[in-house]
């Protein structure tokens, strides 16, 4: 998981200003529902527009799309980033939760 959730983190910097505050936005609204969560396939679905994003490992390159408008055009768009910023989520609570109380 480690893999996709680093290179989605690093894909993320390159989105807009604007589509890092609206994802920000959308992720602390819990706008985003994760689908499927594995090492090289992550899809969720943004109660924004009803939007779905898709991140996928092909090749070793990272891969996405999603069902908005500029997602479709190739940008990392707001639903992008929210998914991106659920993922880092969620991959914090997993390595926590894994992690021994000393």
């Amino acid at each position: 998981m480690d893999d996709i959730a680093r290179l989605i983190g690093f894909e993320a910097k390159t989105a807009s200003q604007e589509a890092l505050a609206r994802g920000g936005d959308l992720e602390r609204a819990d706008a985003v529902q994760l689908v499927r969560f594995c090492p090289t396939l992550i899809t969720a679905e943004v109660d924004d527009d009803a939007a779905c994003v898709r991140f996928q490992i092909v090749d070793e390159d990272l891969r996405w799309h999603c069902t908005c408008e500029p997602g479709r055009n190739g940008d990392f768009c707001a639903h992008c980033v929210a998914t991106a910023e659920s993922v880092a989520r969620a991959v914090r609570r997993t390595e926590a939760a894994l992690i021994p109380n000393t």
